[in-house]
């Protein structure tokens, strides 16, 4: 994966947004000294990997049901964060551990 630093990304932004729009998905890493720190992907990129992780949910959900149990509302949440790409999945594990004690 291509690594820009902070001043070469601000400097492409324009270039770089072109470039997703006729449909480059290559992933662009963005950090100081040339050490990835984010990465910029097209939207849909994102989209897709946000829908792929709520199916992955859904399916959990549907494990989970068909042994007669449910998540509680705040598991729940919890989740819909890491499906929405708000949180990793390693800080998904501590808070759903953390809520059973389970350290």
């Amino acid at each position: 994966m291509e690594t820009l630093s902070v001043r070469e990304a601000r400097e492409q932004l324009s270039g770089l947004l072109a470039r997703f729009r006729k449909g480059d998905r290559r992933p662009v890493g963005v950090g100081s000294h040339r050490k990835t720190e984010a990465v910029m992907v097209p939207v849909e990129v994102f989209e897709e990997f946000t829908a792929e992780r709520s199916r992955s949910l859904a399916q959990a959900a549907a494990s989970v049901r068909a042994e007669g149990q449910s998540a509680s509302p705040a598991a729940e949440e919890i989740m819909g964060q890491w499906a929405r790409g708000e949180i990793s999945s390693m800080r998904m594990r501590e808070l759903i551990r953390g809520m059973y004690g389970a350290a």
